[in-house]
């Protein structure tokens, strides 16, 4: 299978290329520096140049705290550039999944969330993920979201590297 994968510097975006390429499928793996996906022309001439037959998008700006001062920059990367997205893989009929977060919920369930049940972000990021998600499911009707709450894989820095980390260094 032909696989477009944006974000493919992060954490997510460089276990996905590993799989995908350790499946047998050919990766085209863009970072930000080789796609800025805000930018509507690169993500067109990137995805019309592939032809790709599925694209997974893990471009985002996850920086929470930063979203809150920089709205409109959350905005551009994590909603409208699935847009950009969304409209290039309709145009080239690929398959688009829209990687986004539990922060489109509230948090005040006392039971683990559902697809079903109803969104009520609390941040700018999970305002700006929610129309990712809306973008992706308005403009493709076979568009996949998936939501998730930690992302920990072997690249980078997450929370359980963190924890683990903090043990070795501080045994109690």
């Amino acid at each position: 299978m032909r696989v477009l994968i944006t974000g493919a510097g992060g954490q997510l975006g460089m276990d996905l290329v590993a799989d995908c390429t350790t499946a047998g499928d050919e990766v085209f793996a863009y970072d930000r520096a080789g796609l800025d996906v805000s930018d509507r022309s690169q993500v067109f001439e990137a995805v019309g140049s592939v032809q790709p037959e599925a694209v997974i998008n893990c471009a985002a700006w996850t920086a929470v705290d930063a979203c809150e001062t920089d709205p409109e920059r959350a905005h551009a990367t994590n909603g409208m550039a699935v847009r950009w997205l969304a409209e290039a893989c309709h145009r080239s009929y690929a398959h688009l999944v829209q990687i986004s977060t539990d922060y489109v919920f509230d948090g005040n369930l006392d039971r683990p969330y559902v697809e079903s049940d109803t969104t009520n972000p609390q941040s700018e990021y999970g305002r700006s993920k929610l129309v990712g998600e809306q973008e992706a499911l308005t403009l493709l009707s076979g568009a996949a979201v998936v939501r998730t709450s930690w992302v920990c894989g072997r690249n980078g820095t997450n929370m359980l590297k963190t924890v683990m980390r903090l043990a070795r260094d501080n045994p109690q």
